[in-house]
């Protein structure tokens, strides 16, 4: 991972926090931030990024995230 995705993951993070809707117990690595952050930092201009998931709930908050099935 870079700086920037770390950054970025602790900004998911710190919001999710805030406004009172983590994504991981207070005690564990919050991988839903950190794959988030993964896929908003990625590509370039225009590209098309999604995350392909279970857990949609968590992840489409911070990025496109589709559940795996549906993805054509």
């Amino acid at each position: 991972m870079t700086t920037a995705e770390w950054r970025q993951a602790a900004l998911f993070w710190a919001d999710a926090r805030t406004r009172g809707v983590p994504t991981a117990s207070q005690h564990a690595l919050d991988a839903d931030v950190i794959l988030a952050a993964c896929a908003t930092t990625i590509g370039q201009p225009g590209d098309l990024v999604f995350v392909a998931t279970t857990n949609v709930g968590h992840l489409a908050r911070y990025c496109d995230a589709r559940l795996w099935k549906t993805i054509t």
